[in-house]
This record gives C-alpha cells, structure tokens and sequence, in this order.
C-alpha cells in the first residue's frame, strides 16, 4: 500500500475569449466550488482580477489549466497571454501549476468512451450529480457559438484528470 498525503484544493481554469471558467476539487470527483467568469470589457486585466480573488478566497495548493501553447493547442495569443499571467500570479504565491494536454483529459476519460469535450461534458455529468443540469448542449459545427458553461465541464474534467494523474502509482524498479 502506498501512503498519500492529502493534496489539498486544487483549482482547475479554463480561459475562452468571454473570460474563464473554474472548478475547486479537493479530491476526485469532490468538488468544493465552481462557476464561470465573464467579462466584457479589459477582458484579460478583469480576468486576471477575478482569477486572483479566487486565489485569495480558497488559497488552492494546486492550480491546473489546459496546454494552451504547443500545438496542437490553437489558442489566440491573448489567451496564451492571459494564462501566463495567471501562471505567473499562482507562482509567485507558491502554488504549484500543472498543464495538461487535451489527449492527457481524453485519456482520463476514455473508459467512458468519450472523445470529445461534449462526451467529455456528458461524462462528467454522469459522474457527478450536481453538474448534470448545467450540461451544455451539443454544438453544431456550422458556426453555432459554444455554450460559456463548456469551459465549466472542460475545467472540471481537468480537475478530475490532476486527480487521475497524481493518484496513479509511481512504477519504481530496484537497479
């Protein structure tokens, strides 16, 4: 049997264009708050603001986002942007900040049989009640917006894939 300690909160954040949106967990499938920051105007300063305040309220030990900058990543500038600040900030308080990549949250999810971030979406609803109303509808590929509650279940399916990645047992052979 392997000892763990416990990792304490961990916060997942998924920036878009309208702002972010985020998931507190203290363990998998535990989640503790959540919810989503838009902004209009100053978008990035706004969102660096309401980024920090999350940080001053729940002081995570852990704050996870989305490879936003290798491809196969297709992140506008500003976003990139905006998620080094948030790196920056988180850091600078001591907090550790994983990036995983998209096929890291599919691989996490994969048993379930979903590829995309809509079956990833559903997923999630399915294995935690309190999300199942909030399910954005699938998007049509012929230029229908997404719905701003997909960065809600992207967040959260990162939070989910920190937990996944840092229970796994470490594989450690005797030379």
């Amino acid at each position: 049997m392997t000892a763990r300690h416990k990792p304490g909160l961990a916060l997942a954040i998924h920036p878009t264009s309208r702002g972010f949106g985020w998931a507190l967990f203290e363990g998998p499938l535990m989640p503790v708050d959540w919810g989503l920051a838009t902004v209009k105007a100053k978008r990035s300063a706004h969102s660096l603001e309401r980024f920090e305040r999350l940080l001053d309220r729940y002081k995570p030990t852990v704050v996870v986002f989305e490879q936003f900058e290798q491809r196969p990543s297709r992140r506008h500038e500003r976003i990139r942007d905006l998620c080094h600040r948030m790196i920056r900030l988180a850091n600078g308080r001591g907090i550790h900040t994983p990036i995983y990549s998209r096929d890291t949250v599919r691989e996490c999810f994969e048993h379930c049989g979903s590829k995309t971030r809509h079956g990833i979406a559903l997923s999630v609803a399915d294995q935690i009640e309190i999300f199942r109303h909030r399910l954005p509808r699938e998007r049509k590929r012929w230029g229908e917006s997404e719905d701003v509650r997909q960065s809600l279940f992207d967040a959260v399916a990162l939070a989910i894939t920190h937990f996944a990645v840092t229970s796994k047992p470490v594989n450690r052979t005797k030379s």
